[in-house]
């Protein structure tokens, strides 16, 4: 069994890697998730066999933080522009040459 859980982890970075070159974010969290129940029944001290399988997991996870540090920039620059967007819209709105209303005054007196 513990040789198989080895292999699912090269399998779930692989899986996750893939996810996030496509930017399926959302599907993150069940991968999580799998990968937690993966990492829960490893032994304390990995045998030497798992090395290798081991390593190329840790590859695997830092391509993906790459990916994932990259994509969270692109999201930052987006919301940026979204910010610079609706201030230079209210900018617009403001001088639309649309009147203001009058206050209206009561004639009871």
């Amino acid at each position: 069994m513990s040789h198989q859980i080895y292999a699912q982890l090269v399998a779930l970075g692989r899986e996750e890697h893939a996810l996030c070159t496509d930017g399926r974010w959302e599907d993150l969290a069940d991968l999580n998730a799998r990968r937690d129940v993966l990492l829960s029944l490893l032994p304390a001290q990995a045998p030497a066999w798992a090395m290798a399988d081991l390593r190329e997991a840790v590859r695997l996870q830092a391509l993906s933080a790459t990916v994932i540090k990259q994509g969270m920039i692109e999201t930052a620059g987006e919301l940026r522009r979204l910010k610079t967007g609706r201030t230079a819209a209210a900018g617009y709105q403001s001088g639309t040459g649309v009147a203001k209303p009058l206050p209206s005054f009561s004639s009871a007196a």
